[in-house]
Order: C-alpha cells, then structure tokens, then sequence
C-alpha cells in the first residue's frame, strides 16, 4: 500500500508540476531562445519529488565526458524512473526520443519541440526512421540525446539484447556513444503498476566510444564494446 501511495504521489507531483509551471517555462524558453528555463526547474522538482519518496542518486564518472561536447548516451533500461533521473543527473540538457502518445499531453506536444525530443511512431517503420534522422540531424547540431539500445525496460534488471538504431545515429551524426549504467531502477520502481520503493540508484558514465571509429560492417564491435562497459557496473540482480 505505502509503496502505491509514494508511486502515485511521485507521478502526481511531477505532472502537477509540469501542467502549473510548462506553459510559463516554455513560453520563457521560446522568447529567450535559452532552454535552462525548461531544463532547470523540471529537474528541480525531479530531485525534490525523489527526495520526499526516500530515493538517492549517486553518480560517478560524469569527469569522463566532454562537458561542452555533444553525445549520444546510450543506458540500459530498467524502470520508467531512468528517465527522469537521466534527465536530471547527466550533468546536461539532453533531448529523448519519445513514443509519438505523450503527445496527446497538450504541454509536452508544446514543449517537446522547444528541446529537441523527437516523437517516434513505434507501429510505423517509415516514420520511426525518420524521427532517427531527425534525432541525428539534432545531434549533428549539437544536441546530446539519450537512447535506450534495448528499446523497453527490462523486467527485471538483466540486460536485454541491443537494438543497432541508436548506434547508427551516433555513427551518422559523428559523435561519441558515452555508455550509461543505471542500477536500482528496477528496486526502486518495478515493472508494472505504479509503485515506488526507498533506495539508491546508482548512475556510472563509462568513457566516451568514438562512434566515428566504427563503420556499418564494423557496427557489432561498437554494441559489443558499449553493452560490455554497461554491464561492467550492472549490480547483480
């Protein structure tokens, strides 16, 4: 019961956040042209939110990457929390590619272009390689993203196999894949339902793998080499 309860709170908190404070911080971006006006106080009531529901987060490694450089972060996926954790501890604004559904929330279809998250229609192939392009042309541009290579959240912390997509936009954008592990996500807030436990997750940035090294016949080398560091500091499940 307690454990719905943070759940709900959690979510509640952040989305009430997001519809009261977006339109303002939005809008602000827009005229500014500055998106520290989005960036900064969504991950303020991220960390808040975290606090008051009893989860830490501890990073290490962020002295690996270039901090005024572009990349493409590329962490496993264990629970819908890695997003805003990512969002908020990669030292960075970086972008997303999101499912094409959150657009129905009326202040993310607003905001999302404002930052460069890209919607993508998973039910169409067509369209899914598009929004990929469109991600790499951002990147391209100076735009960080991160990409989840498993393409859903495992169900219970173990890697799943890795998809080539995010991979070929770092190759085709010319920047650096920077491996991500996250550990506790799934203790934290499993897989199905809404509930969320105290813990600690835990984020290490491995070192930038220079995605430009690499070509479509060498491409395996690269996943190998990234799942390889990811699941070096995976905690055992």
């Amino acid at each position: 019961m307690m454990a719905r309860l943070r759940g709900y709170f959690l979510l509640g908190f952040w989305f009430g956040s997001i519809a009261l404070l977006g339109p303002i911080v939005i809008t602000l971006a827009r005229l500014t042209g500055n998106q520290d006006w989005i960036y900064k106080p969504v991950g303020l009531f991220i960390r808040v939110g975290l606090a008051i529901v009893g989860v830490r987060v501890v990073v290490s490694g962020l002295e690996r990457i270039d901090p005024d450089g572009t990349c493409l972060f590329t962490p496993n996926h264990q629970s819908l929390i890695d997003v805003p954790v990512l969002w908020t501890y990669l030292g960075r604004n970086v972008a997303y590619l999101a499912k094409k559904e959150l657009l129905r929330n009326p202040v993310l279809r607003y905001g999302f272009p404002v930052i460069g998250v890209v919607p993508i229609d998973r039910s169409n192939t067509t369209a899914a390689v598009s929004g990929a392009r469109q991600a790499a042309e951002n990147l391209r541009r100076g735009k960080s993203y991160v990409v989840f290579p498993e393409g859903t959240r495992s169900p219970d912390g173990r890697l799943l196999p890795f998809k080539k997509g995010a991979f070929i936009m770092a190759m085709d954008a010319g920047v650096p894949v920077v491996p991500v592990t996250v550990s506790g996500g799934t203790a934290v807030m499993p897989k199905g339902g809404v509930r969320v436990y105290p813990s600690t997750i835990t984020i290490t940035v491995h070192e930038p793998i220079p995605a430009g090294a690499y070509s479509r016949e060498t491409l395996a080398e690269l996943i190998s080499l990234a799942r390889m560091r990811i699941e070096s500091a995976l905690h055992k499940w």
